[in-house]
């Protein structure tokens, strides 16, 4: 079982630190595009993003050797109405330092600290995936990703997941749903995904949000029907050659509707595979396997996310605040509340918890 821990202080290694300026940002690119380790996230043009729809300011930390960057940090400054965070991309789940040398890694680290002291921030937060920082921090490693390795060899694939999801993708055909993929309805798409948030008393993103992530072209849509009702759908979001479904989403929860998922899932990754597309991830998902039955048995390698944090004793981490009394609470009074207010509130909650 995953725990919670405090690594000790390390020698730091002096190396030189820079901000990225944007008439360098083909430096980053190039970095993004050519290293391992990198994911989706750590890309200069959220920063476009964020900033327009979150208020957040960006610092893109970076390491050079010679010409070319041998590390980065996409850090940034959120304020929210608990005051300010500094926090390498915010609103997604993952991207912290990467870097191959340990010392890249804590001149990146340290670079960091001592701009949340000259901004007089307390506390930052690393969303590191795979690479774990050593240093002053707090640890919270309670959250896995499965990456699974794709083929033109369905069949390979087929082996590859659980006996239980074979068996859902089998019953699913007997519905045989129209599907969807990409998609252009958006407006359906949102729609889907606000009623399935609602119902499980999570707030939800707004419609901008999701628009704004689908015009990036990174993501797609996807979409299951059944005698002409959407009755599931995702974002398909690409980069490289890995592929993800972030913001899955069904018409209800019955098992009904669940076999659509597993139908979905599986008609995206054997259309995927023959693509280019050489890995799907699973998505974040709690070492307690707490999430929905249809994100879990599809296979792959499993790699740790941790959440690293400076400056927060042993306060409240990503994995405790979705945890406890409170939040059911609030999880059962949100499922009573209208559908129109919980749209109109939700973007507004979310963005409390970048």
């Amino acid at each position: 079982m995953a725990t919670v821990t405090v690594q000790q202080d390390v020698p730091i290694v002096e190396r030189n630190v820079v901000l990225v300026e944007g008439k360098n940002k083909s430096d980053w690119d190039r970095f993004v595009q050519e290293s391992p380790g990198v994911i989706a996230w750590h890309g200069y043009e959220w920063s476009d993003i964020l900033k327009r729809h979150h208020g957040a300011e960006f610092y893109p930390l970076a390491t050079y050797d010679g010409p070319r960057i041998c590390g980065i940090l996409p850090l940034y400054r959120i304020r929210t109405l608990r005051g300010e965070a500094l926090i390498s991309v915010p609103y997604f789940v993952a991207g912290g330092i990467v870097a191959a040398e340990s010392e890249v890694q804590q001149a990146l680290l340290k670079k960091a600290i001592e701009m949340s002291q000259r901004l007089k921030i307390a506390h930052i937060t690393f969303k590191q995936y795979k690479a774990r920082l050593d240093g002053p921090l707090l640890t919270d490693d309670h959250y896995y990703n499965r990456e699974l390795t794709l083929s033109p060899d369905i069949n390979q694939i087929w082996q590859s997941i659980s006996p239980f999801n074979q068996s859902k993708i089998e019953e699913s055909r007997k519905y045989d749903p129209d599907f969807e993929y990409p998609s252009s309805n958006v407006w359906g798409f949102y729609k889907l995904l606000l009623h399935d948030q609602h119902a499980a008393g999570v707030p939800c993103v707004s419609k901008a949000w999701v628009q704004r992530l689908f015009d990036t072209g990174m993501y797609e849509i996807a979409l299951l029907k059944h005698n002409g009702e959407l009755v599931a759908g995702t974002m398909v979001k690409k980069f490289r050659d890995t592929v993800s479904f972030p913001f899955s989403c069904l018409r209800d929860q019955s098992d009904k509707t669940e076999l659509f998922a597993y139908a979905l899932y599986w008609k995206l990754i054997t259309t995927l595979a023959t693509t280019g597309i050489r890995i799907a991830h699973s998505g974040r998902i709690p070492e307690t396997d707490e999430t929905f039955r249809y994100r879990l048995g599809w296979g792959g390698t499993k790699y740790s996310y941790y959440y690293q944090y400076y400056g927060l004793g042993e306060g409240k981490t990503e994995f405790s605040n979705k945890r406890g009394r409170k939040r059911q609470i609030i999880e059962a009074v949100w499922k009573r509340m209208p559908v129109s207010v919980a749209r109109a509130i939700g973007p507004i909650v979310v963005r409390q918890y970048p």
